[in-house]
Formats: C-alpha cells, sequence, structure tokens
C-alpha cells in the first residue's frame, strides 16, 4: 500500500464528534525522523519495524507494534534504527481536544509508548480507515473517519484481553486468585527473580498503573460485585477482599467510589430484596 495522507478538518461534520480528527496518514516504510514540538495531539502506531523515541530527557525503545504519542508543546525526537524503517499510521488531532482525551481516558502523559496487544484488529480498522481514506468524496466519509479513528485508539488500549504469559500477566492473575493476601511486591518481584523497581517499571509498562494502585482497584471491583450479588457482611466482604479493618475498608471504598459501602448495596442489589 501507498503513502496516504488527508486533512479532514476542512469537512463539516454532520454528527460531531467530541474528538473530529484533523488529519490520518499512512506510511508503509518511514525512515525519516523527527525532531520539534508538535502544536497538536498525535498517536503515531508503528505497525511494523523499530527505533527510538525521546521525550523530557527519556529514550523509550519502540518495538513495534506499539503507539507512540506526542503532545502540544513537548519536544520529540524519534525515528526508526538506523539503515531501517517503520511502518505508521497516524492521527492528528487540535490541542483544543486536550481536554476530551484525558476524560476519555486516552491521554497518560507519563506514559508516552504502550504496546499493540491485539495487532489483528488494529489492522483491520487501520485498512477500514485507509479506504475511507481513497474515496473520491472524502466530505462524505469524514463522520465514519472521526469515529473509526476512536475505535482504533480504544483498540490500542483493549487488547484482547490478558491472554499472554508475561511476568506480569501471570502475577495479576494469582491477585485475582486470592485477592485477600496481603500481597509484598517486593517479595512477589524476588519471587520471579528481578527487583522490586524493575517490576514497578514493567507493571506500569504494561497496565499504566503501580501494582499498589492496580490490586486495589481488584479489590474495590471486586467489593462492588459482592455488595451487588452477595448478602456478606461488610467485615465478611472487607476480609475477602484484603481488607483486615472493616471501618477501614468502609473509608477506602468510600475514597474510591464516593459512596459508602451500604449505600452502594441499597442502589445495585435491588434484585435480592
Amino acid at each position: 500500500m501507498d503513502s496516504i495522507t488527508i486533512h479532514w478538518a476542512a469537512y463539516p461534520r454532520q454528527f460531531p464528534s467530541p474528538t473530529p480528527v484533523q488529519n490520518t496518514g499512512y506510511l508503509p516504510a518511514k525512515t525519516t525522523w523527527i525532531d520539534l514540538a508538535f502544536p497538536s495531539c498525535n498517536f503515531s502506531l508503528i505497525l511494523s519495524g523499530a527505533g527510538e523515541f525521546h521525550r523530557k530527557g527519556v529514550r523509550h525503545e519502540v518495538l513495534a507494534p506499539c503507539v507512540i504519542t506526542q503532545w502540544p508543546g513537548e519536544h520529540v525526537h524519534y525515528g526508526p534504527s538506523q539503515g531501517s524503517a517503520w511502518e505508521e499510521f497516524y492521527l492528528i488531532y487540535g490541542p483544543e481536544h486536550m481536554a476530551a482525551f484525558r476524560r476519555m481516558g486516552t491521554v497518560n502523559t507519563s506514559r508516552p509508548v504502550w504496546p499493540i496487544r491485539n495487532l489483528d484488529e488494529v489492522r483491520l480498522q487501520v485498512d477500514k480507515l485507509c479506504t475511507l481514506m481513497k474515496s473520491p468524496e472524502p466530505e462524505a466519509e469524514v463522520d465514519r473517519v472521526d469515529r473509526a479513528c476512536e475505535r482504533l485508539v480504544l483498540e490500542t488500549l483493549l487488547g484482547p484481553g490478558r491472554t499472554d504469559d508475561s511476568v506480569v500477566e501471570k502475577i495479576i492473575r494469582e491477585l485475582k486468585e486470592d485477592l485477600a493476601q496481603p500481597w509484598d511486591f517486593g517479595a512477589v518481584a524476588r519471587h520471579h527473580g528481578m527487583s522490586a523497581s524493575t517490576l514497578r517499571r514493567r507493571w506500569f509498562e504494561t497496565t499504566g498503573e503501580s501494582p499498589g494502585r492496580f490490586l486495589l482497584n481488584l479489590r474495590i471491583r471486586q467489593a462492588c460485585r459482592l455488595l451487588a450479588e452477595t448478602r456478606l457482611s461488610i467485615g465478611e466482604i472487607a476480609a475477602q477482599t484484603g481488607f483486615d479493618d472493616a471501618m477501614y475498608f468502609s473509608r477506602r471504598f468510600r475514597i474510591e467510589t464516593r459512596s459508602t459501602p451500604s449505600d452502594y448495596r441499597r442502589r445495585n442489589a435491588s434484585g435480592m430484596h
């Protein structure tokens, strides 16, 4: 497939998206490096190849398939490995949409590079977009393009589910099987032959969260299910989800959900009464 770039901002939308795309482009064999500060919000999907991405003095390895991001005013320096090329599909949005991306959860400025875990689905969406980009009447396709771009970014974040056998994925499965255990991630790291700092880094690269925050979210979600689906007492639910103290569980639950456990059960377990 040949290179193709389309500017969509000029076309009016019949059904406006909260994040209308400005430009889309496909580069089957990019060899050049970028060295500048973009004024826009960009998602660059690296579908094949390898290289580097430098941001705020930090070097990130780029190993396809992955996404690299560029945010307004941030100087970045990136490109394929010397003497090689990578395959890229990019989306460019106006800087005014940064707040919308944050609300949608598709922007995490502390994680500028993330892996694509569902390449087949991502390629399917890229193929659909490339077909729309070749339309002789692009103004008739712009609303479809906006939604297709949203779906494309979402697929890079969702992936196919946690099915691979990486160390982090194995530990996550262990956490889910025994949320009541007082997990010590330093001991977990040693058990898997790595330092605590290495585990934290790999965990963040995989999930976008620290191990502790990830575990807390798991426990709160399970507590929500138990409150809605069972008649277990608050103390029993606290114990099953790793909280030794029911009062602390109630305080933590309220902080995380803005609801007390009793109120959450009252609103969500009506079928049990």
